[in-house]
């Protein structure tokens, strides 16, 4: 009988490395997080008295969060903005450096603006920290989930959104708030028509939501910074799975009115009143070359904005990105998960994929 000779190094056999890495991550944004407390941004006068201007409001606001690597990407948005009537004065930004809030406040003081600094925190984190890209983006989020609780607790109603989105319509004039009495929070979701996305329905995507000020809202973005702090998940799959919980009260936006990237995945027979540009990148891009690369750019090099790209921007948007196109939008499953699936939702177990969805980010580490 041959007996193997070979040293078997068993630890690296059966010890998940990623955990480790889930761990450190964790650790390390617990740290970030720690050095800008909740109760510093919702005491901070500066805050206070942004709020103040936002409650003050007639409509609810729509907030973007910023900084210096996407303000480029802002300037170009309140030029898609600038034509469309009753719109540009309910825009309201935080900014998360100096330097961009400078520039937006000298290019557009009209604008609520104030600025949560996290620059010191970013700069403290060395350089060649593992997964430095994806605790800043993370570490983004979470504060951005403490601005909705101090604004919820403050009782201001107010919509949250991106940058990088496309108005190609009047989304003031459909009043979408009063389409949901009821709701506490609207949500927008991903996918298309493609059979491809119907297993995960009323996933939220995260870049366009409503929020009515109130203390259960309240309550769900701490919750929300509470999740982000002890898993490794993004917000909107957290959103997602809260969502679950009926006692959060909250609605779906139809993909019709508002849409992401996967938009242009899909059979595009009808444009999207909102759509986020969440991917498209190609290696080495800015999200400013997607926009250029798909035509919706609407400033002018010397500041001015370009009402022709803004006019047609619906056919930009319908006939852009042909390479995003899915050659088969079917839903190609096995005869195992298809059953899986059945008994999931017959016994009310993970219906719809929510817990699932947690899990999303974890192959990025």
């Amino acid at each position: 009988m041959y007996f193997c000779s070979c040293n078997i190094d068993l630890e690296s056999i059966f010890t998940d490395y990623r955990v480790f890495r889930q761990k450190d991550f964790l650790l390390t944004l617990n740290d970030l997080s720690a050095q800008i407390p909740f109760e510093n941004i919702h005491e901070d006068d500066e805050f206070d008295e942004f709020a103040n201007v936002l409650k003050a409001m007639r409509k609810a606001p729509y907030l973007i969060l910023y900084d210096s690597s996407n303000i480029d990407v802002v300037l170009n948005h309140i030029c898609n903005l600038q034509f469309i009537p009753n719109t540009l004065q309910r825009l309201v930004a935080v900014a998360f450096d100096e330097k961009s809030e400078t520039v937006l406040r000298k290019s557009y003081p009209e604008i609520p603006n104030v600025l949560i600094n996290l620059k010191p925190i970013l700069d403290s984190m060395d350089p060649k920290k593992q997964n430095r890209g994806y605790l800043v983006y993370t570490l983004a989020l979470v504060v951005h989930a403490k601005i909705c609780a101090s604004l919820a607790a403050r009782g201001i109603d107010f919509w949250s959104m991106h940058q990088d989105t496309l108005w190609t319509q009047n989304f003031d004039m459909m009043n979408v708030e009063d389409r949901y009495p009821d709701a506490n929070m609207l949500f927008d979701t991903i996918g298309n028509e493609n059979p491809l996305y119907h297993r995960m329905r009323d996933w939220v995507c995260g870049a366009t939501f409503f929020v009515r000020g109130n203390p259960t809202t309240f309550q769900f973005f701490r919750q929300l910074e509470s999740y982000m702090l002890s898993y490794q998940s993004p917000d909107s799959s957290i959103m997602t799975y809260l969502c679950g919980h009926h006692h959060y009260k909250c609605e779906f936006l139809p993909q019709w009115m508002v849409s992401s990237f996967n938009y242009f995945e899909g059979p595009r027979e009808n444009v999207p009143v909102l759509i986020q540009l969440d991917g498209g990148k190609k290696p080495g891009e800015s999200k400013m070359d997607v926009l250029k690369r798909g035509h919706f750019v609407f400033r002018h090099e010397n500041g001015t904005c370009n009402e022709r790209s803004f006019h047609k921007l619906r056919d930009y948007v319908k006939y852009g990105f042909p390479d995003a196109i899915q050659k088969d939008g079917s839903l190609k499953e096995n005869w195992y998960s298809k059953t899986i699936y059945f008994f999931k939702n017959l016994f009310n177990i993970d219906p719809w994929n929510r817990k699932f969805y947690l899990t999303i980010h974890q192959s990025l580490l």
